[in-house]
């Protein structure tokens, strides 16, 4: 066990280059907006494009990491997703770059299933919600990362430039994750255990308390996508700043994502008793109150966006560690991968209604206030609804 924390950083960092390469479009969204000569509702659908991918093969994937280990699986889709961001960079047009999305999306799938059965293999149950919350940064280091590096490459060459480096990025880490990544070693005297069957979904899908938990992750995954799509867009046209300046707020979002899952870890692990769910529901309740301020839109003074952009991020993001610990304690050993699966097919399932219903109310209000009223309600949702359920995971 003492190489466990070593086996956490390399998924950590494979977890942020992978998220770098696939979120990419989100901190070059006013540059292709001006390049392609889109509408803002069409730059809504980049990131859709990227979780279709994903929630078409999240089940899937989940299945061939409980069947072919983590190494495998997670190294072939990082292949995957940068192989078909490096393509979309040189698409022609929009129809084909939503294509090469979609298909990297396939790779995409691969990251929570994987990393968060490598996290259920290494970690015990009292460190897992830490380990858990350390290994979710890297969807936000690698969202922060490419918020403060591309939108420099697409303005001193061109946004192709800079979404094939994101997609060499992730090629980078598949190679480091199939020469360094290895499963724990086993016991002595294992016990036999059978392979989980994809027909034992329908287990846990009978229990409707583990419904609602589904139903918490799609709600929280469409403010959590809105706001990774349309912020920078948003900070652009309430406070006239540049498109590099703007994504710098992006940053700062996903720093505060990085920020609440650590803390959100150790609280649960140290506070909590190992439990997921107050974290969750106190992630859910700032973001609420961070969307009805950012409702305010112009009439916000420029320098209150910073912190107002670091608080959001922390509600948006931070949920998100403690939400798949969770769903992978409910799974168990057995069915890790597979629950974990199934569980980012729901929850990503909001990213395919989030940002393309923004993008409508957007234009059709003419203004932000409406769209960020409408996630504050659906965050209140998840804080009303999630604290109500009985235990579902029972603990020593």
């Amino acid at each position: 066990m003492r190489s466990r924390w070593p086996i956490l950083g390399l998924v950590t960092v494979a977890h942020a280059l992978g998220a770098l390469t696939a979120l990419a479009v989100a901190p070059l969204a006013p540059f292709l907006l001006e390049s392609l000569t889109l509408s803002r509702m069409q730059v809504g659908l980049f990131l859709p494009a990227v979780y279709l991918g994903g929630v078409l093969m999240a089940l899937p994937a989940g299945w061939f990491t409980d069947r072919l280990g983590v190494r495998v699986t997670f190294a072939l889709g990082q292949l995957l997703v940068g192989a078909m961001i490096t393509l979309a960079a040189w698409s022609p047009d929009f129809s084909l770059l939503l294509v090469m999305l979609v298909l990297g999306g396939f790779g995409f799938s691969v990251l929570n299933p994987a990393t968060g059965r490598a996290v259920v293999e290494w970690f015990p149950p009292r460190e897992r919600g830490i380990a858990m919350g350390v290994k979710q940064t890297g969807l936000t280091l690698g969202g922060l990362t490419a918020a403060l590096l591309l939108p420099p490459i697409a303005r001193g060459w061109s946004w192709r430039h800079a979404l094939a480096t994101a997609g060499l990025l992730s090629i980078f880490s598949a190679v480091l994750v199939a020469i360094f990544y290895r499963s724990q070693p086993a016991p002595a005297t294992p016990s036999p255990v059978e392979r989980p069957r994809l027909s034992e979904l329908g287990e846990f899908l009978r229990r409707p308390p583990i419904l609602v938990v589904f139903g918490c992750g799609l709600a929280l995954s469409v403010a959590q996508s809105s706001l990774l799509a349309y912020l920078v867009l948003y900070a652009k046209d309430s406070f006239d700043v540049s498109a590099v300046r703007a994504a710098q707020l992006l940053a700062i979002a996903q720093v505060g994502g990085t920020v609440s899952r650590v803390l959100w870890g150790v609280a649960s692990d140290r506070s909590f008793g190992g439990r997921r769910r107050p974290g969750v529901v106190a992630s859910a309740a700032i973001g609420a109150m961070s969307y009805a301020t950012l409702a305010l839109g112009s009439h916000l003074p420029v320098w209150l966006a910073y912190p107002l952009a670091f608080v959001a991020g922390a509600g948006a993001f931070g949920w998100v560690g403690l939400y798949f610990a969770l769903v992978a304690e409910i799974g168990g050993p057995r069915h890790a991968g597979l629950l974990t699966g199934a569980a980012t097919a729901c929850s990503w399932s909001g990213t395919l209604i989030g940002p393309p219903v923004f993008g409508l109310v957007l234009e059709a209000t003419g203004g932000y206030a409406a769209p960020w009223l409408i996630l504050t309600a659906v965050a209140l949702a998840v804080v009303l609804t999630l604290p109500r359920l009985s235990p579902l995971v029972q603990r020593g």
